[in-house]
């Protein structure tokens, strides 16, 4: 066969399955089966000309010249271990993995990608399969050993290999062709665990996939009333698809988008590209053939047509797998309608068990009653009771799951005599169908007693996540809510999830639409919302003051659990009371409260876009105010326009806000104020005008004792000064600043403080003590959640290479972290960007035309892997 450089070779890996729980059961005896494994599978590989590259315990690497003669191979010595009589009764299952590629020979070994891949195809595999990869199918698809095939198993990913490997399994005649799913990482994809497996649908998986798949339909919209099983539908579908037909399968739950624009977000939260904007996620998915199943559509504008329609004009190979109510009405679209369970066939005389269980509906009920009471059977006691109660809910789903959930309290029997009256149902032979889930979740409502029915209805002003037991209590008024929820529980009308931070109640999203309506008819939607709103603008006030500490980072973690409360109170606050013409002038405080708490949040987290839209929205309803909240609230405006680059609007909001504070006596706010006024004026490049408002903070501050004012303004003076070309003056108010911050606890404020020191020792010409500090910061910037000072670090480490002539590496971090702050909308002001570039054409100029390169290459480095490059800079 001969070993040139790159040879085309079909490599082969396989080793013995559960070989350590064989040793432990055979004892001495495990050698001599070893022994026999060798000789079986040496026989097959010599007779197909394969040769043995490598052998090590109980697996063999061994390289063929041609794909048929490897598969052979394989195929041969399935066939011989599995006639093997073995001793003890044992059972040697060896795995068999082959790819084909190009290794490349080193010393005695051969090495390469191709080679790892081989390894992990073998690694997913289980005891007696034999799996190739794609390359080596594509060989071997006209050429395989009689008798044999292949059966497709799909897109993988594979431990350490970057790119999704599509597999095929090797079927044998004679011996075993089915196995569970490879140990593989999965195919690329999101799709959520349902708790219990899908019930009937056979038809309509059927049907469904083969509009995505063979009828060229890159639109399927699943349509019905809520609680039909379109949601679950779609996941079953996609997990049918996902293997053969997709690169990757995304499950995209815009159950709390409300606007397109957190459509968006949520689209490219969901596929781990959080900081795209639209157009660059457009990008991503433009040729890749890729299914997105786009989960209840029907709460955006024109139940997301516009979403819809941009993704599929922008894309070539996407395809679409959307829920809603009813269609979508764009071009291209094609509906299913989702249709109730199967029914049992009507019949004068009671079906009997075998009959009834056939229907799928039926098949629903006895599944989810035996999850309420895992005693509950199907019997000739019950069927008539059972089936009665699945056509009087039509075979909807949920209605059946709703109703089944109750068998721990109420027989078949019993159950069906509260259906007839809470329902309010036809009787039994009645032409139409003339409820849906609406009367479903009424009924079990209308089960529970009175303090269910409050919590009940108060849930409905939660967001999509629900919230804590403590937080349904605020809400409901009473000292807990435990009683309640519990009630509710029983009744399947909220679900419990359990989080690190404690269980959480919520209802689903179809059933909080009763609630609301329910709520409304009752007179106490706006008293409930009010007490939400009241709760979360507490909590998100506590959470801000936590940020200024030690505890910032849970009192960040505390906000990011309750972002959709957060938001449901938003929207109430700063919206317009309904049937009312005037703003409700409370709900304005509310909203200005609310947005003020989470200024700080929203300023070092990156919310910029979502953000700017409260607080504009804000400060509209918020025009006829002219006291210290909404100097506050312009304050958080004007700090999010600076981060954003805005710095003429910013000056112009941030002096309103100055004026507003003084004209209040608010000592604290003008400090504030002053301090931000001055950078923005530095940022417009009026230093004389930002050092005299700066030098004004820091006076009021002292006058104070304020320390944290004084800390801020003092950092802020000390850019300047480097600015100025004075860095060794910067670096005693640096000084002093860290101090002041240490003393306060500010963990933040530590860090942004010597993230300038290190900058102003970098400009001093001292970068072993500039690298030293940034060490530090690189291995812990991240823990404080800001985007900016992360990117900061990563800056002034592409500086410091610059210094000590890494240039290739500086320009890489460099680029880097221009790529980051481009994505996520974080410019860096002139004067920074014109200290880092001085620096920067040193690089530039020493590389040529390779400075290009490390462009390119820092572009496409993550923010860890950056941060990580800390440890190979000098610093000398």
């Amino acid at each position: 066969m001969g070993d040139p450089p790159s040879t085309r070779l079909t490599m082969l890996f396989t080793d013995i399955e559960g070989s350590t729980r064989l040793l432990n059961q055979l004892g001495s005896a495990y050698p001599d089966v070893l022994a026999t494994h060798r000789r079986i599978l040496r026989r097959a590989f010599e007779q197909a000309q394969g040769r043995e590259v490598g052998t090590e315990g109980d697996s063999f690497f061994v390289v063929f010249g041609s794909a048929a003669d490897a598969v052979t191979a394989a195929a041969h010595g399935q066939r011989a271990l599995e006639a093997h009589h073995w001793a003890d009764g044992v059972a040697v299952r060896v795995r068999m993995g082959l790819h084909t590629g190009h290794p490349e020979p080193f010393e005695d070994n051969l090495v390469g990608l191709d080679v790892h891949v081989a390894a992990r195809v073998s690694a997913a595999v289980h005891g007696g399969q034999v799996v190739l990869s794609e390359a080596t199918a594509q060989d071997v698809a006209d050429r395989l050993p009689p008798g044999t095939s292949l059966l497709d198993l799909g897109v993988h990913r594979l431990k350490d290999i970057v790119d999704p490997q599509h597999l095929c399994q090797l079927v044998v005649p004679g011996l075993r062709a089915t196995f569970p799913p490879l140990r593989s990482l999965g195919a690329p994809g999101n799709l959520p665990t349902p708790p219990a497996p899908l019930v009937g649908r056979d038809a309509d998986l059927a049907a469904v996939g083969a509009l995505l798949t063979t009828h060229d339909h890159r639109l399927v919209t699943l349509t019905g009333p809520g609680g039909a099983g379109k949601t679950r539908l779609s996941i079953s579908v996609a997990e049918k698809l996902a293997p053969s037909h997709f690169e990757g399968v995304h499950f995209v739950d815009l159950s709390a988008a409300t606007d397109d624009a957190v459509a968006w977000r949520t689209l490219a939260e969901t596929l781990g590209r959080s900081s795209d904007t639209e157009v660059e996620l457009m990008e991503h998915l433009r040729d890749r053939k890729v299914l997105l199943v786009l989960d209840n559509l029907e709460q955006l504008p024109r139940s997301g047509a516009n979403v819809v329609t941009r993704l599929l004009s922008a894309t070539a190979c996407l395809c679409l797998l959307a829920t809603s109510r009813g269609p979508l009405r764009v071009v291209g679209e094609q509906e299913y309608p989702v249709p109730p369970l199967g029914l049992p066939a009507a019949q004068r005389s009671t079906p009997t068990v075998e009959v009834a269980g056939r229907a799928e509906s039926v098949q629903l009920f006895v599944q989810q009653a035996r999850l309420a009471d895992p005693g509950f059977v199907l019997s000739d006691d019950n069927v008539a009771d059972v089936v009665a109660v699945c056509r009087r809910l039509d075979g909807l789903p949920l209605a059946v799951e709703l109703a089944a959930a109750r068998v721990r309290l109420l027989s078949p029997r019993a159950l069906l005599d509260h259906l007839d009256e809470a329902l309010g149902l036809p009787l039994p032979g009645h032409p139409e169908r003339q409820q849906t889930l609406p009367a479903t979740v009424s009924w079990s409502y209308r089960m529970v007693g009175v303090d269910e029915q409050r919590a009940f209805r108060a849930l409905a002003a939660f967001g999509s996540t629900g919230g804590t037991f403590e937080a349904v209590a605020a809400v409901l008024d009473v000292p807990s809510s435990l009683s309640a929820v519990s009630g509710l529980l029983d009744a399947a009308l909220v679900r419990v999830d359990d989080d690190p931070a404690g269980p959480r109640v919520r209802l689903l999203q179809t059933v909080r639409s009763v609630a609301r309506e329910l709520a409304t008819n009752d007179g106490e939607l706006e008293d409930r919302q009010r007490r939400h709103a009241d709760y979360y603008v507490a909590l998100a006030e506590r959470a801000a003051e936590r940020m200024k500490g030690p505890d910032a980072i849970a009192g960040r973690g505390s906000i990011e659990l309750e972002m959709d409360n957060l938001r449901a109170a938003l929207d109430w606050s700063l919206g317009d009371a309904p049937g009312n013409d005037m703003p409700d002038e409370g709900r304005i405080a509310t909203g200005i409260r609310l947005c003020t708490a989470l200024g700080w949040y929203w300023y070092v987290t990156g919310y910029d876009a979502e953000s700017r839209r409260w607080l504009e929205r804000a400060s509209r309803a918020a025009a006829g105010h002219q006291g210290p909240q909404l100097a506050e609230l312009l304050y958080s405006f004007g700090l999010l326009l600076l981060q954003q680059g805005d710095d003429g609007r910013a000056r112009d909001v941030l002096a309103k806000s100055l004026v507003l504070w003084r004209r209040a006596g608010d000592r604290t706010g003008e400090a504030k104020a002053l301090n931000s006024l001055g950078v923005a004026y530095r940022s417009l490049g009026d230093t004389d005008r930002a050092r005299a408002l700066l030098k004004q903070s820091v006076e009021v501050a002292r006058s104070l004792h304020n320390l944290q004012r004084q800390a801020t303004a003092l950092t802020n003076l000390a850019l300047l000064e480097i600015d100025a070309g004075r860095p060794e003056a910067a670096l005693p108010m640096l000084a002093e600043a860290e101090r002041l911050d240490l003393e306060l606890g500010n963990a933040w404020g530590v860090a942004a403080d010597r993230v300038n020191l290190a900058g102003a020792l970098l400009a001093s010409g001292r970068p072993a003590e500039a690298m030293e500090l940034l060490r530090v910061l690189a291995a812990s910037v991240t823990e404080h959640g800001d985007p900016d000072l992360t990117l900061g670090v990563i800056e002034l480490l592409a500086y410091a290479a610059s210094t000590v002539g890494d240039h290739v590496r500086a320009l890489r971090l460099a680029a880097c972290a221009d790529e980051q702050r481009t994505v996520g909308d974080m410019p860096l002001t002139d004067l920074d960007r014109a200290f880092l570039e001085r620096q920067l054409t040193v690089s530039r100029q020493a590389l040529g035309d390779a400075a290009a390169d490390a462009d390119r290459e820092g572009r496409a480095l993550t923010v860890p892997c950056a941060l990580g490059e800390a440890a190979e800079i000098s610093g000398t």
